[in-house]
């Protein structure tokens, strides 16, 4: 008999198991198949960019306004009037010399032999009433001193031999130079029959001028030619620069030019601001002082508008990783950045990352600027857990989100440090009865670092060029200022040469004076002719630097009664009674004659402030600057001084509080 064994699985389970196979299969494709890679968000937006308006509305015509060589502002950008470049032409010269025959700052290049035809050049510009630098054959002129004699005596003679020098003949200059200037992008300008502009045939355009201006200051050599005030030739003798704004508001030259009707007076000039190039350029005022002033003008109007803004502050979210497993990471800049850009001005930005770090990179009117930025802490690749869960239909959706300090630690910190403030101005004020030679603790009227001893003195700080600050400081310094124009009605009289602007307690002592001296002269009040400055100028001995200008503390202003005279000049002081009264009076209200003239030094072979003790080559009867109305007293009262006025060099020295006045030193 034969058995039969049945062993027949239930349908049920068959299903079952069908369902778990089907089930793995899909998990394990999907594990497989997964998206790991991070999305890169950009989310930054330009902040606020300058508004150059004001730049476009001056109502000159023919000027134009160029930052880095890309046009910001102007008469008429779009479609511009050709003129006669005069003597500007020869900024075109220069730049051909320096790329055909180049030499680096500190040499002197190849050298030039006056010939026969060079001399007679000389004698043909004397008998037509162009301008000329002597020449004799035979003579020998360098390079450069051939660059200086176009530039600073706008020698006609000088620069068609120079471009006859260098390219064989003036046609070849024309056909070197055109080239050149189409390879800039530079298509409205054309090179006429001469090297030197005294011909009407080159022509230019205000915007072509501008740009090529830009080109002069980038390139060391003719930067520091045209930023020369005067030069002794071989030959010609002492030459000087015919751009007198050299200096003014920090403009460093370029090039003036005028050709009678034809042209107008033409004027390219130009200053730096931190690593930029503005150039302004005029063309066909109908007199040389108005080609100076109008210029001056708009120089003042772009400094004014022109100013760098905070592109990124450290800490700000520019971007996100976004992922699956992640939710969404913010990227967030490490660094605070600012630059320079104005409405209109064509942006990109692009963000770069390499893993948790990267580069936010911006593009702001062909000016580039990198910010460094990082991811905050994340997951690179998911775990397995998160793989698997992802499988089935799991995702982080979530955002990770900076955490802020706890806020109750944060107000008792606040508490804790306000405590501490009122301690220090009661420590600062002193009781009455405490002898000035007492040790004072003073507190320093700004929380931006500096390398200058002095800032921890508050409204003693000092600062020139042995005591100098940084721009970071000096931009910084800024925004803790308030108008005296908005909360006091005290006007700017020249609104081009600085802010009207001052720490908020000086403005106060400054109002309170100014109210004292119209209630001795009634109907007369002061004006501001500038009192913090963010720029300084690099006109000589009797300008301050970026950096060393006492302007830049906030607490001094220039001052004078308009009744009495617009100008700041020494010699005019017996007909102004305004400066009279602030010599005697201002220290009862905290304030000093900054620069007296006993402290002036008389003439000095070494730079402002040099000397160990206390003068500081300055004499100017118009700058006062806020100490503090106890300090006040003792310099205007003369208790370290013999009874004399005293400098504040030497009274920080006296006092103890600087111990090297030349080096830079503190107690």
């Amino acid at each position: 008999m034969r058995l039969k064994i049945r062993n027949r699985i239930p349908i049920w389970v068959l299903i079952l198991l069908s369902v778990l196979l089907m089930l793995f299969l899909f998990l394990l494709v999907s594990f497989l198949i997964q998206d790991t890679s991070l999305k890169l968000i950009s989310e930054f937006e330009l902040p606020e960019l300058n508004n150059v308006s004001a730049l476009s509305s001056l109502g000159y015509d023919n000027y134009a306004v160029s930052v880095d060589g890309v046009l910001v502002a102007g008469s008429n950008l779009s479609t511009p009037a050709v003129r006669p470049t005069a003597s500007t032409a020869k900024i075109i010269l220069g730049l051909a010399i320096m790329k055909a025959k180049p030499f680096a700052l500190g040499e002197k290049g190849e050298t030039l032999t006056i010939n026969e035809d060079d001399y007679y050049r000389y004698i043909w510009y004397i008998n037509n009433g162009g301008s000329n630098t002597a020449v004799v054959v035979g003579e020998e002129i360098s390079e450069y001193d051939a660059l200086v004699s176009i530039f600073l005596a706008s020698s006609n003679n000088m620069a068609d031999s120079l471009a006859v020098w260098a390219f064989g003949s003036l046609e070849n200059y024309r056909e070197y130079a055109t080239k050149m200037l189409q390879e800039w992008g530079i298509v409205d300008t054309t090179i006429g029959e001469d090297a030197s502009g005294f011909s009407e045939t080159t022509t230019s355009t205000a915007n072509d001028l501008a740009r090529i201006g830009q080109k002069v200051l980038e390139n060391q050599v003719l930067a520091e030619i045209v930023g020369t005030a005067s030069y002794e030739l071989p030959v010609a003798g002492v030459v000087y620069n015919t751009n007198k704004l050299l200096g003014e508001s920090g403009i460093s030259g370029i090039k003036t030019g005028f050709i009678g009707d034809a042209s107008g007076y033409c004027l390219v000039s130009g200053y730096y601001y931190d690593s930029h190039v503005i150039t302004v350029s005029l063309l066909g005022a109908p007199s040389r002082d108005e080609s100076f002033d109008d210029s001056l003008a708009i120089v003042n109007t772009a400094q004014n508008v022109l100013k760098n803004v905070v592109l990124a502050k450290e800490g700000d979210v520019v971007g996100y990783y976004d992922a699956w497993w992640t939710g969404k990471v913010p990227i967030v800049a490490t660094a605070t950045v600012d630059g320079l850009g104005w409405n209109g001005a064509e942006a990109q930005k692009e963000l770069k990352m390499d893993g948790k770090s990267g580069i936010l990179k911006i593009w702001l009117g062909g000016k580039g600027y990198e910010i460094p930025v990082e991811a905050l802490p994340y997951n690179p690749e998911p775990s397995f857990s998160e793989r698997l869960s992802h499988a089935f239909g799991w995702s982080n959706n979530n955002e990770v989100t900076i955490e802020e300090d706890n806020k109750e630690v944060s107000e008792e910190v606040k508490n804790e440090e306000n405590e501490e403030a009122e301690i220090v101005d009661e420590v600062a004020e002193g009781p009455k009865d405490v002898e000035p030679d007492a040790p004072v603790v003073y507190e320093p009227i700004s929380s931006v670092p500096s390398d200058n001893c002095t800032i921890k003195y508050g409204y003693l700080m000092l600062i020139n060029p042995n005591f100098t600050v940084d721009i970071e400081f000096i931009d910084s310094r800024r925004n803790e200022l308030i108008s005296l124009y908005d909360n006091y009605g005290i006007v700017e009289g020249n609104p081009y040469n600085g802010d009207n602007l001052l720490d908020a307690e000086v403005a106060s002592h400054l109002n309170e004076m100014n109210n004292a001296y119209s209630a001795e002269y009634p109907g007369h009040a002061f004006e501001t002719r500038s009192c913090y400055r963010a720029r300084g100028t690099t006109c000589g001995r009797l300008c301050a630097a970026t950096g060393t200008s006492d302007h830049h503390t906030g607490l001094t202003c220039d001052l004078l009664d308009p009744d009495y005279g617009t100008s700041l000049d020494t010699d005019t002081y017996d007909q102004h009674i305004d400066w009279q009264w602030l010599y005697a009076n201002s220290y009862k209200y905290g304030f000093i004659d900054r620069f007296p003239e006993a402290w002036a030094g008389g003439p000095m072979s070494e730079p402002l402030n040099v000397d160990v003790y206390g003068s500081t080559g300055l004499f100017e009867t118009w700058h006062y600057r806020y100490v503090g109305v106890e300090a006040a007293t003792e310099i205007a009262t003369g208790k370290y001084n013999n009874g004399e006025y005293d400098s504040l060099e030497h009274y920080l020295k006296a006092r103890g509080l600087v111990v090297d006045l030349k080096n830079g030193l503190c107690e």
